[in-house]
């Protein structure tokens, strides 16, 4: 026996080397196994290994989310490796509702987009930059100034009063969003804004009953999941990335010039018999000669304007811990005067292992954003657009002595020499853009915290504390001397609109084989939910002088002061379950429970069901000889009833309000209560197929879906 022993140490030799990724960057943590053995080894942190092997050995390499190598070692001592990273496992796995599947199992409607295909592209937010990538989901902006908030519809509109808008989750807490703007304020705030599209890994759009079912009385109009960027093993990865680019307005209207618009003014007068009223006005240069003014109010609304987007990250990690840190400024001047948009952020994404089944992690978000806006309001005279197109082309943008062309008294544009002045009172659009300001700045904070046990493999017990704080200072100051600000001699308006909502997750995740046939996943958890939203405003009119820009003691006459203090919250019970039989045949089964304060307490829970099939054609015997050209083929189908949690804040409420009668102050009956109040619910039926051809290169998604809002709420109007 010692003999032998002594044999086969002598056979035996060490061979060492360096691991490495695709990017030349050393791999912390690979496998490293003598083939047809237990003996192995695992990289350092610099990616390194040595091991011990027999003659004529051959040595296997493994790590996640690469490609596995195996090498006959021959006569050599040193042997570094490069792995190369699996593109068809890493394209496999999406984001669902509190977790994650491979997308061969998936049975519902789910649409993927990575992040980086929409980071370089020059629009203030990514909800714009989804448009026209996932089939149903509609973006629509309102209009081209900066700072909208862009509209989204997955699948059309599923409310008539209720909110219609998605539910948006980033890294699991689902976020405040949609227009931030408050009463006081003129410029539209969107809170989507505030996450930079660098920081993006993916999306992944969840469109039908059964995919959002999850989500329960928050799924009716569909949930849309973002995955920020984590740091991989590795050495330091620093990345820097930056576009500029030039905006300008498509198209202008056709609109008379000065001369055209002359002729058809008094052409309308003599038709019906009165005396014309339209004359030219003449400049003279500094040699006496004289041109007709003919102003194209457009040149003074548009503009050029200059981009840019600068983006700075690292991120990597070692076998235990991996992070993602990123710095974002964004400065971007529109097509339009007066219009300009702003962000800085910051972002810290941590995950750190304690020993073999503990995880703890943190994903946070830091982030300011400044929108320069217009006031676009419903019946004001000085929106852009309209002012310019309706401005007479024969009259100054400034008097010869450099002061803004405006009637004597103030109130509307200065008529030049023409017999009556413009119609409805339309301001100078010039003096409006240079001299009124209507600016909101957001500032928040988002992320979370968690911490995660794996006991056994399969099993992983999560819990979850996210936060979501956005800050809303809303400013604006309408000039007294003319446009908005005339009227009421001078008008400034500060408004402070905090929001907070905490969101607290525990789930359960269980992933098993079992037989080799049988693939079981379970989900199962309770999530709690507040928010409290508060509004401060103070609005002063009949301001002493123009000086005076900001709300200061003494400089007004008039002022008004209102506010308002809304809170809400829900708790609710969820569980999914996960079947699939040699992966063809596939179902899942989705059942939550949601309460809600907004409801009266006799109707305040509702179980949300659903349930979908699916089956992989591709994967039968008969269909073997086609998967050289169709690489995957699967129909599937579901049914779900989900919820619309965007009714109002208590809407069964019979409530009262602040009324005048004649000149007195009282209260009267603003809303009439509902006790019987139930949840809006929807239900969703969908019939689908994926197919992959030619090794995955093309690939079509089509679905037939039905939604019926059989429980609608209808906000009507109080008598």
């Amino acid at each position: 026996m010692l003999m032998w022993s002594g044999q086969a140490l002598a056979q035996s030799r060490t061979v060492s080397g360096t691991v490495r990724g695709t990017d030349a960057v050393p791999l912390p943590g690979v496998n490293v196994l003598v083939k047809g053995t237990n003996v192995g080894t695992t990289t350092d942190g610099k990616g390194m290994y040595s091991i011990a092997v027999p003659e004529e050995a051959t040595l296997v390499f493994s790590f996640i989310s690469f490609i596995t190598q195996e090498i006959a070692v021959g006569n050599r001592s040193t042997l570094d490796v490069r792995l190369v990273e699996d593109v068809k496992q890493l394209g496999e796995v999406v984001v669902v509702g509190y977790g994650t599947q491979e997308r061969k199992d998936l049975t519902g409607s789910v649409a993927s987009i990575k992040g980086e295909s929409i980071s370089n592209l020059a629009t203030p937010s990514f909800d714009q930059q989804l448009a026209g990538r996932a089939a149903g989901v509609q973006v629509t902006v309102p209009n081209g100034v900066m700072g909208q908030p862009a509209r989204i519809r997955i699948r059309g509109t599923n409310s008539i009063t209720s909110s219609a808008a998605p539910l948006i989750v980033v890294d699991g807490i689902p976020i405040i969003a949609g227009d931030q703007q408050s009463s006081g304020g003129g410029t539209a705030s969107n809170p989507l804004a505030d996450i930079n599209p660098e920081d993006i890994e993916s999306f992944e759009v969840l469109k039908d009953g059964s995919a959002t079912a999850i989500y329960g009385s928050r799924a009716a109009n569909g949930v849309i999941l973002i995955t920020t960027k984590k740091g991989k093993q590795g050495k330091p990865k620093v990345s820097y990335n930056a576009w500029m680019g030039l905006a300008n307005v498509s198209s202008r209207f056709d609109l008379l010039n000065a001369e055209e618009f002359i002729t058809i003014s008094n052409e309308k007068r003599t038709n019906v018999g009165l005396s014309e009223i339209a004359r030219p006005q003449y400049d003279k240069n500094a040699n006496g000669d004289s041109s007709l003014v003919n102003t194209d109010w457009q040149d003074h609304i548009f503009r050029q304007g200059f981009q840019q987007n600068h983006a700075l990250s690292v991120g990597g990690g070692s076998e235990k811990t991996s992070y993602y840190f990123s710095l974002g400024w964004t400065d971007q001047k529109g097509a339009v005067v007066s219009n300009e948009f702003s962000r800085a952020t910051f972002r810290a994404n941590i995950d750190q292992k304690i020993g073999r089944w503990l995880s703890i992690g943190a994903n946070m978000g830091l982030s300011r954003s400044r929108t320069i806006g217009l006031n676009t309001g419903r019946g004001s005279l000085s929106g852009n657009v309209a002012n310019a197109s309706v401005l007479f082309p024969n009259v100054r943008v400034y008097n010869p002595d450099g002061t803004y062309n405006i009637s004597p008294d103030g109130v509307a544009l200065g008529q030049g020499n023409n017999l009556v002045g413009i119609g409805f009172n339309y301001p100078n659009i010039k003096f409006v853009l240079d001299n009124n300001k209507n600016n909101s700045t957001l500032y928040r904070t988002l992320g979370n915290v968690y911490l995660e046990s794996s006991p056994v493999d399969g099993l992983r017990l999560r819990t979850q504390y996210g936060i979501d704080l956005l800050l809303v200072d809303d400013y604006s100051y309408w000039d007294p001397r003319h446009g908005d600000g005339r009227g009421p001699g001078g008008f400034i308006s500060r408004s402070f609109t905090p929001n907070f909502r905490w969101n607290w997750q525990n789930t359960i995740n269980y992933d098993r084989i079992i037989a080799e046939d049988h693939k079981i996943g379970l989900v199962a958890g309770v999530e709690f939910q507040q928010q409290r939203s508060e509004y401060y405003s103070a609005q002063v009119s009949s301001v002493s002088n123009e000086f005076f820009k900001n709300i200061v003691s003494g400089t007004f006459a008039t002022p008004n002061v209102s506010g308002r203090v809304l809170q809400n919250g829900f708790d609710s019970y969820f569980g999914r379950i996960n079947y699939g039989f040699r992966d063809k045949y596939l179902a899942t089964f989705t059942v939550r429970n949601d309460g809600i304060s907004d409801l009266p307490y006799t109707n305040r829970r509702g179980t949300f069901p659903g349930v979908s099939v699916g089956w992989r054609i591709s994967e039968e015997g008969f269909f073997e000889n086609l998967k050289s050209v169709i690489n995957d083929f699967k129909i599937r189908g579901s049914w779900a009833e989900v919820g619309n949690v965007d009714i109002g804040y208590y809407p069964y409420l019979g409530t009262y309000s602040a009324a005048q009668y004649a000149d007195q102050n009282g209260v009267a009956f603003s809303n009439v209560g509902n006790g019987s109040l139930r949840w809006e619910r929807s239900k969703k039926q969908d019939i689908g197929l994926d197919l992959a051809l030619f090794n995955n290169r093309i690939t079509l998604n089509a679905d037939y879906y039905v939604n019926n809002v059989d429980g609608l709420i209808l906000a009507a109007p109080t008598a």
